[in-house]
């Protein structure tokens, strides 16, 4: 009787060890694919990213040049004015300016799309 339960437990053990190591051996390949897929997934995460602030960025640098230009279109005109008409009309294209370059800025930002979303790491 003693050394028919020994018998049992030493299939039993061997089916457990066998069974958890095909098991293990399976995560592990299914692990390295994850992390091997979530390697790609950075890497073109950071392609976008940069991408993306460098789009930004530009349509920053074009707002703030239409911006000082205004500025400077604006001060030439007030300084020239003789007339509170030529002021109002100074000030009115100043206005028109920066609302065109306003409007542009934001067609291109929202041309632009949202910020790329950073990949989840695998569990």
């Amino acid at each position: 009787m003693l050394s028919k339960k020994r018998l049992t437990s030493a299939v039993l053990a061997t089916v457990l060890v066998s069974g958890f190591g095909a098991s293990a051996s399976l995560a592990d390949t299914t692990s390295a694919e994850a992390k091997a897929a979530y390697r790609t997934a950075i890497t073109a995460y950071k392609a976008e990213i940069a991408t993306y602030k460098a789009s930004r960025e530009s349509i920053k640098a074009t707002f703030a040049s239409a911006k000082a230009a205004a500025v400077s279109t604006k001060n030439a005109a007030l300084a020239s004015a003789t007339t509170d008409e030529q002021r109002l009309a100074a000030k009115t294209a100043f206005k028109e300016a920066m609302a065109s370059a306003k409007a542009t800025r934001d067609a291109s930002l929202a041309a632009l799309g949202s910020k790329p979303v950073k990949p989840a790491r695998p569990s």
